[in-house]
């Protein structure tokens, strides 16, 4: 196991770094350990996969640049400089999370590489809005922002809303990764509370998708999305969640995807999802208080969704989504269990 935890740690070993924290082989095999005999196996899917959805700082860097040159293209801009002077970069979340950190690496990229700064420019007019994030997920944090900065005045007293219907701002969503299901769910939220039209007005970029929409075809499904085919205790822990709502995404379809491109085989898949729902559902039987309704095996979801969790696979330098299953992430004193990815901010 020694070779595959090695290769593992090749790929994420920058992981929180900058907290002080440096995984080495031995945690990884010890955290594989933790399968019992299907420790190996484990791993060896996790190191086929991880090269995949493992964003590194350098590579977040790579990122920030690819949606720089992707905005000055589409917005038409031949000089950096005017477009920074035109744009501001939203700053909405708190300071832990992640956000304020891509910022940071935005400016990094632009001192090293352009020696600019969009910094200097804040206090300039500004016509074009961005709104960088690692991820979307369910979409809930992204879309409760866009919400209430839409609604926002400028001095005129025109919303930020009316000022992109008609043109006179530009308002862009610039992911590493984003999520078919929670994208569309964030899009008819906003022509919800909008207009129907603002859905053209408003640019969206990621450099990874994840395709997870149950309903879609030609979907590759690369997150952990178990079939029906579960012992009794898989079939009772749904059926005993009091939840409402999408009971019928909570399987995938046995011929789904069509072709196998995110495991090492389709048999291989099957395994591995069937081997992660039994340990997450092993994770929450050890918790002892109240089990909060949004705490799946498979990583938090909206509490009225009656599914397993998204079983998102994408995870970052500087800490992984709580959408990911709780093998990743859980670490809770006094329970039987560490994490792969020792986690900050969680809660």
């Amino acid at each position: 196991m020694k070779e595959i935890a090695d290769k593992i740690l090749e790929t994420i070993k920058d992981y929180r770094n900058d907290d002080g924290i440096y995984l080495d082989g031995d945690y990884i095999i010890n955290w594989g350990k933790q399968f019992n005999e299907d420790a190996e196996f484990v791993l060896n899917e996790i190191s086929e996969i991880i090269p995949k959805v493992y964003v590194s700082k350098e590579k977040a860097k790579e990122y920030v640049d690819q949606h720089i040159q992707a905005l000055l293209k589409d917005f038409k801009y031949n000089n950096l400089s005017q477009f920074l002077i035109d744009t501001e970069f939203l700053d909405l979340q708190l300071p832990h999370k992640s956000q304020p950190a891509i910022l940071n690496i935005l400016e990094t990229l632009l001192n090293e590489k352009y020696d600019e700064s969009y910094v200097k420019y804040k206090t300039y007019p500004k016509i074009n809005f961005i709104y960088l994030d690692d991820i979307l997920a369910s979409g809930s944090t992204i879309g409760n922002h866009l919400v209430t900065w839409l609604k926002e005045t400028n001095s005129e007293g025109v919303s930020n809303s009316d000022n992109i219907l008609n043109d006179n701002y530009r308002l862009s969503i610039n992911l590493f990764c984003l999520h078919n299901w929670g994208h569309s769910f964030q899009k008819f939220r906003l022509m919800k509370e909008f207009e129907d039209k603002i859905d053209r007005k408003i640019f969206w970029y990621w450099n990874y998708r994840i395709e997870n929409h149950a309903k879609w075809n030609n979907q590759s499904l690369n997150v952990a999305f178990p079939t029906d085919e579960q012992p009794t205790n898989v079939k009772s822990y749904l059926a005993n969640l009091e939840a409402p709502k999408y009971e019928d995404y909570a399987y995938r379809k046995s011929n789904q995807p069509a072709a196998e491109s995110f495991f090492t085989s389709a048999e291989n898949r099957i395994r591995y999802e069937n081997i992660i729902l039994q340990k997450g559902i092993s994770i929450i039987e050890m918790i002892q208080n109240e089990i909060k309704p949004n705490i799946r095996p498979l990583g938090l979801i909206n509490p009225s969704y009656k599914t397993f969790g998204l079983g998102t696979h994408f995870f970052t330098w500087r800490n992984i989504p709580n959408n990911s299953p709780l093998v990743f992430w859980w670490g809770v004193a006094g329970h039987d269990w560490i994490p792969l990815f020792p986690v900050a901010n969680r809660g």
